[in-house]
């Protein structure tokens, strides 16, 4: 058994941990993260989709999604010398028959015309071209976070926490018998950070699982939202998903509905009809009942921090998520207010 101490302890090296612990780097905080090999891990099955303006959020949610978006810029920056091919894919299509009111000082409505004008190969429709959002591909994104951070925190990238102890020191297990004192724990291991014994309470995180296929084509340029498929462009694939399923940690992949979403694809872009699918694969994201995150300190022993729950927005929430778990190890008040995400919002009678 080994036995040290560490200032701060992440407890997940997804996109999520690792980016807090860039952040706390930048403030000149070594912290230990301690990761787990998950097959299907959101931050590597996700297709990497920046997209707030994607459904109806209530106005303090919004502010905060729009505002980790608007941080993407200089995040990417940061991290473009550990990964020179990092960059935004900027701009996304809609053309889903959902109802929604533009923003006119960042979106623009397409008709017909435009929309073959943008993207010749969409079948024509109307659409809404949110110039705002986009994707990036999140498994380089990934790969320079766990880079960036190498100089200054330990990752233990298959020593998964199994445990949590609270007194009389906090304190962390690993599955390999490491025993780590630490003065904070965040807790970002995405789909299992429930699963984790010591916790204080019983956080209602749970796996929601995502079938995804990727076609060979350079057809689009622009990520595109449908009612019930989207599409990515990435290199010479298209990334198109996904499902959302209450299959526990399942990941195969049913054949059924890998081809429902290509034919939701090619109603879309009819040019995809032609073209071969090269992967299919299934990620499982960390959702909670209302499908937003778990973020701040716990109510009962502020040294435990919450940063997980991402349910489908971890990619596009991690640079604010990160800025706002900083600032409460720092001792200073998040310049964002992550007060909609408090977990005290799923305890009766608080």
């Amino acid at each position: 058994m080994t036995t040290a101490e560490a200032d701060v302890v992440v407890i997940g090296d997804g996109v999520i941990g690792l980016s807090t612990a860039f952040e706390l780097a930048r403030d000149g905080i070594r912290c230990h993260v301690f990761g787990a090999i998950n097959h299907g891990a959101a931050s590597g099955a996700a297709a990497g989709l920046l997209a707030p303006s994607i459904g109806k959020l209530r106005p303090d949610v919004q502010t905060f999604f729009d505002a980790s978006l608007a941080l993407y810029p200089s995040f990417i920056d940061e991290l473009r010398s550990f990964e020179p091919q990092l960059r935004l894919l900027k701009g996304l299509i809609d053309v889903s028959s959902r109802e929604s009111v533009p923003d006119a000082a960042r979106d623009r409505v397409l008709g017909a015309n435009e929309l073959s004008q943008l993207e010749p190969d969409l079948a024509p429709r109307p659409a809404v071209f949110h110039a705002g959002d986009g994707a990036i591909d999140n498994g380089l994104l990934v790969r320079a976070l766990r880079k960036a951070v190498s100089p200054s925190c330990t990752v233990s990238s298959d020593d998964p926490v199994i445990a949590i102890d609270s007194h009389p020191h906090l304190g962390i297990r690993t599955r390999s018998g490491t025993v780590l004192r630490a003065k904070r724990v965040v807790l970002a291991a995405g789909a299992w950070s429930a699963g984790i014994a010591g916790l204080p309470r019983r956080l209602p995180v749970a796996p929601l699982k995502g079938q995804m296929l990727a076609v060979g084509s350079t057809a689009l340029r622009h990520p595109v939202m449908g009612d019930d498929v989207y599409l990515v462009p990435r290199g010479s694939e298209i990334a198109i998903g996904a499902t959302a399923e209450h299959a526990g940690f399942d990941i195969t992949v049913d054949p059924d509905a890998i081809e429902r979403l290509r034919r939701s694809a090619i109603q879309i872009c009819p040019s995809l009809g032609d073209a071969p699918v090269t992967r299919t694969w299934a990620g499982i994201r960390p959702a909670t009942p209302d499908m937003l995150p778990i973020l701040g300190a716990d109510p009962t022993d502020s040294r435990l921090v919450y940063a997980c729950g991402h349910s489908k927005n971890g990619i596009l929430l991690a640079p604010a998520t990160a800025q706002a778990v900083a600032a409460i190890i720092t001792g200073k008040d998040p310049s964002l207010d992550i007060g909609p995400f408090n977990v005290r919002r799923f305890l009766s009678g608080e």
